[in-house]
């Protein structure tokens, strides 16, 4: 445990510096950390939490409300009081001021004649003396950690929130995406904690939020320089992003034109296109933050605006983790089936496309192709085959009889399941179409009333076409 902390009380009690309490009695238990002179009018700005504000009275407002106003910033800014002196710029303090100061319990003191407030500073710095000396060990280990810590700002923030004993909470402006969190702080879950939101004014509009633990707060001297250690890190990280999101972009673009350009192999590296991809599509309007979401995790995932929508080329075994990533990103993603060559990507943004179109009109958030393993639109002659042996299994033989079945399944599908025009088509009757019908299912292994498995049928019917154009056989 650390030393009794100096209190408003204390200072009262030193009769050295004769000073009384005029209003906020019930806080005199706050403790006081620093006293600082100030005379802005804004002092909350530039004193921090348990710091006492001596003022000669010049930044004290002189209407009664606006007094009071006074009190109710100072407090909420965690101060630990205010002392001022007896002295000419001091305007008439009002019974709406005492009145908030005591509903407060913040203390309102008034300094005594002749007493200097440097002597009432070099009090209170006498009394923390070997406090301050852990403060500057503290700082030392800021800026220690700070430097080794390369590239890896989520060690640095665990180091940071376990030195400091808070928790850390570092969000990006732009796009709400958490660039920063210490992982474990028992602040952050204590009902005796309190939170306390700073803006860092680094390069990027970024939001600092700290958990403390009630009565152990954070001082400005430290607060200051973690808030600058924080700016650096953050800035070099949303830099690095950026600029890997214009190259992601421009590989993307890349893609779309048919151009599978060298530097694609590095970018998703250990990831090759024989081990699959999939594209997922997204609305433009989030593009922006799922760019910079993925280029700051370093995912090797390219991510680029297309014709309608923004998509991101994802391996395989990254899907979920990407979808982890996105969870509350954006309000729909839509998802192709797996491909393995680059030059399938202008297919696949369609498909993902589609797919988006469809989520968009429910409250899925994620949605992925649902059929076979490959899409309708199938993107080359072995994803085309792949499929026909797939599904129709036998009936992709050239025997007289899979070419006769395969004829009576391609007619049934060309009609919508119409009987009639089937049977026409075909010149047999109806009950020879019935009997082919079910050996057709024999065959395959699919049921012909069944939506999933006509789906199937339908793809391999597709991919047929893409392959072996129509003979008169088929």
């Amino acid at each position: 445990m650390e030393t009794q902390f100096l209190t408003v009380a204390d200072l009262v009690a030193t009769a050295s510096l004769n000073t009384r309490v005029l209003a906020g009695g019930e806080g005199a238990g706050r403790q006081v950390l620093w006293a600082h002179s100030c005379e802005m009018s804004d002092p909350e700005h530039w004193l921090g939490p348990h710091e006492l504000l001596m003022t000669v009275g010049l930044c004290v407002p002189s209407d009664p409300q606006e007094q009071a106003d006074f009190v109710a910033r100072l407090d909420e800014a965690g101060l630990a009081g205010m002392m001022i002196g007896d002295h000419a710029p001091a305007p008439e303090l009002s019974s709406d001021m005492f009145a908030e100061a005591d509903r407060r319990g913040f203390p309102l003191l008034l300094a005594g004649p002749q007493i200097p407030y440097a002597v009432v500073a070099r009090h209170v710095a006498a009394a923390y003396s070997s406090r301050q000396t852990l403060q500057v060990l503290k700082l030392s280990k800021i800026y220690h950690l700070a430097a080794y810590a390369g590239d890896d700002n989520a060690d640095l923030t665990n180091d940071l929130s376990s030195l400091l004993s808070i928790g850390i909470h570092v969000v990006d402006e732009t796009t709400g995406l958490t660039l920063l969190r210490s992982e474990k702080n028992p602040a952050d879950t204590s009902e005796s904690s309190s939170s306390h939101t700073y803006s860092l004014h680094g390069g990027h509009q970024v939001t600092l939020t700290i958990t403390e633990f009630a009565g152990e707060e954070l001082d400005s001297f430290l607060l200051i320089h973690l808030m600058k250690v924080l700016e650096v890190a953050v800035d070099r990280q949303l830099n690095d992003a950026d600029r890997r999101s214009e190259v992601s972009a421009r590989l993307m673009l890349s893609l779309l034109n048919g151009t599978a350009l060298p530097e694609i192999a590095e970018f998703v590296h250990p990831h090759l296109p024989s081990d699959g991809f999939q594209l997922v599509s997204f609305p433009p309007a989030d593009g922006r933050k799922i760019a910079r979401a993925v280029a700051a995790a370093k995912l090797p995932v390219i991510v680029g605006a297309g014709r309608v929508s923004h998509l991101a080329l994802v391996p395989v075994a990254l899907i979920d983790e990407l979808r982890r990533l996105l969870d509350g990103v954006t309000a729909h993603a839509g998802v192709s089936s797996v491909f393995t060559d680059y030059t399938d990507t202008r297919v696949a943004a369609v498909e993902a496309g589609k797919v988006l179109s469809a989520a968009q009109h429910s409250d899925r958030y994620w949605t992925e192709f649902e059929g076979t393993t490959v899409s309708v639109l199938t993107r080359s002659n072995r994803e085309a085959a792949d499929i026909i042996a797939g599904v129709l299994g036998p009936l992709a033989d050239d025997s007289p009889r899979s070419v006769n079945l395969r004829q009576t399944l391609f007619a049934y599908l060309r009609n919508d399941r119409r009987w009639n025009e089937t049977a026409a088509e075909l010149s047999i009757h109806r009950q020879t179409l019935s009997y082919r019908l079910g050996k057709i299912e024999e065959e395959t292994g699919l049921t012909l009333t069944k939506s999933s498995d006509l789906s199937a049928l339908w793809i391999a019917y597709q991919a047929w076409e893409s392959i072996a154009p129509a003979s008169p056989a088929d």
